[in-house]
């Protein structure tokens, strides 16, 4: 064999290996994927597969595939593959030849173009979906359950029953009217999950037996026998908890109990969606509301609350905008509309809060509110703009006065450098931060707002000293002040305005400094007499010791640690043979292993036990996903008591014991210290100081 048909030899070879590895394991991934269904399924899928895919893997096949990704060859590879297996009879050297062209046609096949792995890696990617969604499958079971209960199965109980005359409980639930949910049937439930105001019937088919009880909320009840001879009770679940359902000849069945509330709807303000300054009442605003639930919206409107006057005396008229509803299903609304402001009576001062509201379906009270925002009537709030958004700064940091004073000094060294209308602009704006420093602190001293000509009949009691205290005094000189700044700087006197500001922050100091008119001790000031001191009388006076209290009994720690201590006493005797682990006492309400007498020598009480042990976990806390799990888990110990060996119980009790002492060390696990604060100048010393050892 020349080195040319060698060569072409080794390509076909290795296109063929390459052939039948894509169609193994393509097999092998289609097959993997059913076995999330059947095993016999798997083994079926993969052989047809394989069967079905292996076909395009011979010889001629392959050398097919081969030309046909490169039609450059024109045919040689084919002639070769015909003359290398005898097919084709060719003179020695057009044989020759042909394979001279092939082999140098064969540096430029490119294998994986040829024979693609796209098959092989679709496959791949749905099995491991497959497989993802049956290992999540704990995960998305409940919620989905609740959503939609018609598209999953029914979940039923893996654990065995007692004997012919075991509980078999089917349990219905019926999520509640408006959220047009259908209703779910599961047999022998491990846990019940279901939506807030949902009923829940429960079937006990008890075989012979006579009686039946069940218990809900700390409430027993007897069962009613139905038509059909089987047991009913209907639940309206509320809250999470238990139902524990038993007669005194089988034994007893506990099934945890998960409430979900149904979440408000989601609502929003699109547009505007901020804070507006207009300058009169004449523009005409357009309101975007966006609103979403997850079961059905019921309304969807724009609400307003309208605020007019000033100081403490203020009007509230409340209202709506019609709004124009546009249902993209029964959970996605959007409600758009516009409105003039003119037309809701706005004036120069007036404040409109606006914000959207939607209510889902359920009875009662089931709104939302988005966030609130306003629209103010204000001429010297817009001197900047027709409207604009105010300075997030302004409604997070109170504006200082020093401040102020610093900007209007700014602004008067800057006037050379600057046009008229900037100068004016800038004033403006100085002077409406100083209107609304004057509105805080004012608002402060109790909501007292004068106008002009009250403000100035005050300001000739003060020249003429009728306002004897002092602080009240100067607080008013100082209000005054600023109302002066705020004039001159609306008339762009920038240096008289620094004048009336420094003044301003002088009085505000001089009310702080002597009679300490907010937050004063003293109303006027007054003399200490020295020579008092030390003459009181001391006949009855006695040593005292601050006694540290104590915090209340972490109930939650204690009721974990008897529950731990009751498994551990059942896995500790659950190996014997009598088995003597009696009942808690009902004196206690709980689970602790004192009183225990000798009674209950046989398998069945330790199952009752155990579904005790389980009632006591739920009883603790039914909110634990911890605790729930360790209840189930107890559940199906004492299901399996009798069939299971005594070292598999233990071992069970001892996983089961582990997750409640977890529990019980999260409870009793105190606050976490936190360092003494440090300064950070001196951080690097405090930390030397320690490392030292030395004294601190």
């Amino acid at each position: 064999m020349s080195p040319d048909e060698r060569q072409i030899s080794s390509v076909i070879d290795r296109a063929m290996r390459r052939s039948r590895f894509i169609a193994v394991a393509e097999a092998a991934a289609w097959g993997a994927a059913a076995a999330t269904i059947s095993l016999p399924a798997a083994i079926v899928v993969a052989i047809v597969v394989a069967g079905w895919r292996l076909r395009a893997t011979r010889r001629q096949r392959v050398v097919q595939i081969v030309e046909r990704a490169h039609p450059q060859a024109h045919n040689l590879f084919i002639t070769a593959g015909e003359l290398s297996s005898g097919v084709l009879l060719a003179k020695s050297h057009v044989r020759q030849r042909v394979f001279e062209r092939a082999a140098a046609a064969s540096r430029e096949v490119d294998l994986p173009a040829a024979l693609p792995a796209a098959a092989m890696i679709r496959a791949i990617a749905v099995a491991g979906a497959a497989w993802l969604v049956v290992v999540s499958a704990t995960v998305w079971r409940g919620p989905l359950a609740r959503v939609a209960p018609g598209i999953i199965a029914p979940q039923t109980s893996t654990t065995a029953r007692s004997g012919p005359g075991a509980l078999q409980v089917t349990a219905t639930i019926q999520p509640p009217t408006y959220t047009k949910l259908r209703s779910s049937t599961v047999v022998d439930p491990l846990q019940i999950e279901a939506l807030h105001g949902s009923t829940l019937t429960l079937t006990v088919d008890a075989g012979l037996i006579d009686t039946a009880t069940v218990e809900h909320d700390g409430v027993t009840r007897p069962l009613l026998r139905g038509s059909d001879g089987r047991f009913v009770e209907r639940i309206e679940l509320t809250k999470t908890g238990y139902v524990s359902i038993g007669a005194d000849e089988v034994g007893r069945r506990l099934i945890p109990i998960v409430v979900s509330p149904d979440a408000l709807p989601a609502v929003r303000v699109a547009t505007p969606g901020r804070d507006l300054v207009y300058a009169d009442a004449n523009p005409r605003v357009t309101f975007e509301a966006r609103a979403t639930d997850d079961f059905g919206l019921r309304t969807l409107s724009l609400q307003y609350t309208k605020v007019s006057g000033s100081g403490e005396q203020f009007d509230f008229q409340e209202g709506e905008i019609p709004l124009t509803i546009v249902r993209a299903s029964d959970r996605e609304w959007r409600g758009s509309g516009a409105q003039s402001l003119a037309a809701l009576g706005l004036k120069d001062g007036d404040v409109l809060v606006y914000r959207a509201v939607a209510a889902d379906a359920r009875p009662g009270n089931g709104a939302a509110s988005s966030d609130a925002f306003f629209i103010e009537i204000s001429k010297l709030g817009v001197a900047a703009g027709d409207a604009f958004t105010l300075p997030e700064q302004e409604s997070r940091y109170a504006l200082s006065q020093e401040m102020l004073i610093i900007k209007t000094d700014r602004l008067n060294r800057a006037r050379s450098s600057m046009t008229p209308a900037e100068a004016g602009d800038a004033s403006l704006n100085l002077a409406v931060e100083q209107r609304m420093i004057r509105a805080e602190f004012v608002f402060m001293l109790g909501g007292e707002v004068q106008d002009e000509e009250v403000e100035a009949e005050q300001s000739t009691e003060l020249q003429e000293g009728r306002l004897q205290n002092r602080g009240q005094r100067d607080l008013r000189a100082a209000t005054i002040a600023m109302s002066q700044a705020e004039k001159l700087l609306t008339g762009v006197n920038t240096s008289d305005a620094l004048t009336a500001e420094r003044a301003a922050v002088a009085a505000l100091q001089r009310a702080f400094a002597r009679d300490r008119y907010i937050l004063r001790a003293l109303a006027t000031r007054s003399q200490l007499d020295p020579q008092r001191r030390l003459t009181g009388n001391l006949s009855q006076a006695v040593d005292w010791r601050r006694e540290t209290s104590h915090g209340g009994e972490n109930r939650r720690a204690l009721l974990l640690q008897d529950l731990v201590s009751g498994i551990g006493a059942l896995s500790s005797a659950s190996s014997l043979r009598p088995l003597s682990v009696p009942p808690p006492s009902p004196s206690r309400g709980q689970s602790g292993d004192g009183g225990r007498t000798q009674e209950g020598r046989s398998p069945a009480s330790a199952a009752a036990r155990a579904i005790e042990l389980a009632r006591e976990a739920l009883r603790i806390d039914p909110e634990s996903a911890a605790l729930r799990r360790a209840a189930a888990d107890l559940q199906r110990i004492a299901d399996t008591w009798s069939a299971s060996s005594p070292d598999a119980r233990r071992q069970a009790l001892e996983a089961v014991a582990l997750a409640v002492a977890g529990e019980a060390a999260h409870a009793l696990r105190g606050p976490q210290l936190t360092p003494p604060p440090v300064s950070p100048p001196l951080a690097g010393a405090f930390a030397d100081a320690l490392r030292r050892g030395g004294p601190r």
